[in-house]
């Protein structure tokens, strides 16, 4: 019987005490992955002695916060030539997988006769809305799914690349699954009625900072998706999409002219292209 080999890509930006209890779930798993890789995005919490004084998980030192999209680009491209592995399992720091995840993602990948993204929150969208998806046990397509604890084949990788760095946060997860259909790969939901990873979405708090960064980037990210994939009913679902967070902010935002200025800037900085780290999270201001 051969053994598919995983490599596991966990990213990670000042949160040590978050980064070693997902790596206490990683020991737990009923089937380990081959090799762990950390990305570490230039974190100034003490992540980085911690990870030079451990010998038992790999990790690159990246020295500066290239955001998810670009971590995962960077240790995926890393592990591709450094380990013979079949598949990458996707995962961002403050996720916590139940013992039983990688084993049942890779339990489901033998169900499909071909390479395929599999994840476990999926949505399809609805007039540019994402609803969430899965009704029934076991494997259900979908439009996408959350890149974060996902499985993703090498082959798919090889074929497409990896997500995209220059979206930094947000909407990289929708952008490459759309990206896998397009080129002939299915993107599936694996459902389960109980969750089987705990999120705590810590760069998605209510908090208004949090929100006026992420609401820039999702508005700017869309655009370029926009650009690549353009049809007039995903323009139409972009316009809805936004007039609703627009509204929303100015009836029940903390900060709503910020955060409505934010995400029209993020429109603006779309339209003309502009990707990468545009907008520090920390500081909120304009990188050139």
């Amino acid at each position: 019987m051969i053994l598919e080999t995983v490599a596991l890509i966990i990213v990670t930006f000042n949160r040590l005490e978050t980064l070693k209890k997902n790596l206490d779930h990683i020991r737990k798993q009923k089937r380990k992955p081959d090799f762990v890789l950390i990305v570490e995005n230039g974190s100034i919490d003490g992540t980085v002695d911690f990870l030079e004084n451990q010998d038992e998980f790999n990790f690159l030192l990246n020295g500066d916060n290239i955001g998810w999209s670009g971590g995962l680009d960077l240790g995926m491209r890393f592990a591709s030539q450094k380990w013979e592995i079949d598949f990458f399992w996707l995962m961002d720091d403050d996720s916590f997988p139940s013992p039983e995840v990688l084993r049942s993602l890779l339990v489901a990948n033998k169900t499909i006769q071909e390479p395929a993204i599999i994840g476990l929150k999926g949505y399809n969208l609805k007039y540019g809305i994402p609803r969430n998806n899965g009704t029934s046990d076991g494997l259900n397509l979908v439009d996408f799914v959350l890149v974060d604890n996902a499985l993703v084949p090498k082959k798919i990788m090889e074929s497409i690349g990896t997500p995209d760095p220059d979206f930094f946060i947000m909407a990289e997860d929708y952008e490459y699954c759309q990206r896998a259909k397009r080129n002939g790969f299915q993107v599936y939901l694996l459902y389960s009625p109980k969750d089987l990873v705990n999120r705590l979405h810590l760069g998605s708090q209510s908090s208004s900072r949090s929100l006026i960064w992420r609401g820039y980037y999702q508005s700017r990210n869309h655009i370029f998706v926009l650009r690549d994939q353009f049809t007039l009913k995903g323009l139409l679902g972009y316009i809805n999409r936004q007039l609703r967070f627009i509204i929303h902010a100015l009836l029940f935002g903390k900060t709503p002219l910020q955060t409505v200025k934010f995400r029209l800037m993020g429109v603006w900085d779309g339209i003309k292209n502009k990707r990468g780290k545009t907008i520090d999270p920390l500081t909120l201001k304009r990188i050139f």
